[in-house]
């Protein structure tokens, strides 16, 4: 019996169909991954400091820096001082069924 090709990213969206469990935290990993991606961009785009929007927020270098990191998951009271710090609001929008988050 021989090999035969394997397109890696064909198997790997096959398993997700495959685990609605896997997809919904895929998804949420990927909604995560963006909405901090632009806040960090979104901050560096307004010349704030990581120590400026700690100053702000009244959180540390430390947390904001934590904040912007995938690695950790800020508790919501922080996240909206972060928020409030770059002069945002947070708005929930019901968009086909399902609530979404908009900064």
């Amino acid at each position: 019996m021989g090999f035969h090709k394997v397109n890696p990213n064909d198997e790997i969206k096959k398993a997700i169909s495959n685990n609605s469990e896997l997809e919904t935290y895929i998804s949420e990993a990927d909604a995560q991954y963006e909405l901090i991606r632009m806040l960090v961009d979104f901050r560096k785009g307004i010349g704030l400091t990581q120590n400026e929007v700690s100053k702000k927020s009244g959180l540390t270098q430390q947390m904001i820096s934590r904040i912007e990191k995938l690695d950790n998951s800020p508790t919501l009271d922080n996240f909206i001082k972060y928020v409030m710090a770059l002069g945002l609001k947070i708005k929930v929008d019901k968009i086909n069924d399902e609530r979404l988050l908009s900064v």
